[in-house]
């Protein structure tokens, strides 16, 4: 019996010889049938119950492999923002236009040259300007005179750099009044002109504006 047992530890012996000579210090980790160490999924080592410090080995124990830094998606380009596909303006009469009159005043080239500035930066497909006059005279008379009124803003942008082929110009006399029908019928005079002054008016539509 003493001497089954001498041979077995004799085996065992010799099979921990044969693994510290292929690993010196490693008697403490798994190993492959290729005799390398058993690495989990994440890559650290798989250790056995034997594993001390004293047989670490410094792949396995040593700084953890540095995680590989995760794909960064491109940058997105900036985008500018798009115009937006329509201005219209409006040169009311308290601000342009008097009775019988297609002067323009200082407030409406004010607004005129800020429009020229603003188309300056844009694209845009067709200026549509559109003449009104109130109803407190003939229809022929008032459609004259406003198409006179669409023509004093067309003359005032082109002097402000517009190309006058990108624009429209066009009177509708008094047949699109804003005010009510009857609304200014017992006025006389001044407040017959005032009750009347929103029909008195330019609208201005520029369409298809993009950035250049």
């Amino acid at each position: 019996m003493n001497r089954i047992k001498q041979v077995v530890a004799s085996l065992c012996l010799f099979s921990l010889a044969s693994i510290a000579a292929a690993h010196p210090s490693s008697i403490g980790y798994l190993y492959d049938s290729q005799g390398n160490v058993a690495r989990t999924g994440y890559g650290g080592c798989v250790r056995t119950s034997q594993w001390a410090p004293a047989n670490a080995l410094p792949e396995c124990e040593g700084a953890a492999p540095a995680a590989k830094p995760a794909a960064t998606a491109p940058a997105a380009k900036a985008t500018t923002a798009a115009a937006p596909s329509m201005i219209q303006i409006e040169l009311s009469a308290d601000e342009s236009f008097e009775t019988n009159k297609a002067e323009l005043s200082a407030e409406a080239k004010a607004k005129l040259s800020t429009l020229a500035k603003q188309l300056n930066g844009l694209s845009y497909d067709r200026i549509v300007i559109t003449g009104h006059a109130d109803r407190s005279g003939s229809a022929a008379g008032n459609q004259q005179l406003s198409e006179r009124r669409a023509y004093a803003a067309h003359n005032y942008l082109v002097s402000e750099g517009v190309p006058s082929n990108k624009m429209q110009s066009r009177g509708k006399g008094s047949s699109q009044p804003l005010t009510q029908p009857g609304a200014c019928a017992k006025l006389k005079s001044q407040q017959l002109r005032a009750c009347l002054a929103p029909d008195r008016r330019v609208e201005i539509r520029v369409t298809g504006t993009r950035n250049k």
